[in-house]
This record gives structure tokens, C-alpha cells and sequence, in this order.
């Protein structure tokens, strides 16, 4: 499971291709962007080294997820080497899986240009973040990821087995999860 969800580590929310409407307030980020930066501040820096993403989401928050279990399971995010990751499961079927990766080799600016990837630009609890989709998909996951700190970011990826949910709920479930570890990851920095 987690090999494929890592394999599919790109994978997002919309599937908007140059020159489709965007939503008022969203921005949608191509691999022809040219700024790197984020359009918005961080509200706060939360550098993520040395952290356990198996300790980002406390159990009252894996209870509000509907998962139960957390396993460590590094992988290369960005291609850069393992980062540390953690998949967080409901252990049941359909089955549900939150994986949260913790890099902190590159920021999220590393998934512009990045071939068939479609990047949008959203807001995730007052952090500039991104949604990430191969494009051309609408039903296979939902990646966020969250501009924590300089050259750093928090990955949350949503894949579920066994069910097929719309693409909006996948990444309204791969956001939800993002909100709770950004609630927890300054009591671990």
C-alpha cells in the first residue's frame, strides 16, 4: 500500500488543465509557473527535523480521522531520499489511509515543473500549501502539501481501498488531516 501511495506521491485534487476557470479565490500553480515562492506567508515557522510523523497526529485526532493504527514507513517524497513518513490507518475495510511525510530537503516549490503534475495553490489552517493531482485522474488520491518552514514541508497524502470517494472529498479528507498535524507539529518542534 504504501509503495503504490508513494509511487503516486504526486497525486492530487483537481483535474484543471492550463486555461480552465479557477474558483475565485484560488490560484492555480502550473509546472510553467515561474515564482517559486508562495503567494501567501506562513503564519509561524515550524521546522519539522527530528520530528516522528508518527507523533503529528495525536490518538484523539487519529479518532476524529477514523483511523486507529500508525506505522513508520520512510519514503522519498521528492526524490531526494527517505523522508520520514507515517501511515495512519483504519485497519478495516474499505480501507483508509493518511500518510504523513515530514520533508525537510525541499519546500513546496519543488512540485512546480514536476511533469504531469497539476498544482493548485490552497490555503491549509492559515499556511500556504498546494494540492497535487497526475493529470488527466480524478479518483485515485489526494495529495497537500504545507508550507511549514523554509526549504520544508508537511505532506499529507488520502488514498482509500475498496470505496471510491469524489476527488473534492479525498483532498477535503487529505486537507482535514493536514489542519490536525499543523495543530500538533509546534508542541513537537
Amino acid at each position: 500500500m504504501v509503495a503504490v501511495t508513494l509511487g503516486l506521491v504526486a497525486v492530487g485534487c483537481t483535474n484543471r488543465e492550463p486555461g480552465d476557470a479557477t474558483p475565485a479565490g484560488e490560484t492555480p500553480m502550473t509546472s510553467s509557473a515561474t515564482s517559486a515562492a508562495p503567494e501567501k506567508s506562513r503564519p509561524r515557522e515550524v521546522k519539522l527535523d527530528g520530528i516522528d510523523p508518527c507523533k503529528v497526529l495525536t490518538a484523539e485526532q487519529m479518532k476524529e480521522l477514523a483511523v486507529v493504527e500508525a506505522e513508520r514507513n520512510d519514503g522519498d517524497i521528492v526524490k531526494a531520499g527517505d523522508e520520514p513518513v507515517c501511515a495512519y490507518d483504519n485497519n478495516d475495510s474499505p480501507r483508509v489511509t493518511y500518510e504523513v511525510g515530514l520533508v525537510t530537503s525541499k519546500g513546496i516549490e519543488y512540485w512546480r515543473g514536476t511533469g504531469n503534475v497539476a498544482v493548485e495553490r490552497i490555503e491549509v489552517g492559515g499556511y500556504p500549501a498546494v494540492q497535487l493531482t497526475f493529470k488527466g485522474t480524478s479518483t485515485v488520491d489526494c495529495g497537500v502539501s504545507v508550507d511549514v518552514a523554509e526549504g520544508q514541508q508537511l505532506y499529507v497524502d488520502f488514498s482509500s481501498i475498496g470505496q471510491t470517494p469524489s476527488q473534492e472529498q479525498m483532498c477535503d479528507n487529505a486537507k482535514k488531516a493536514a489542519e490536525l498535524a499543523l495543530v500538533t507539529l509546534p508542541t513537537l518542534a
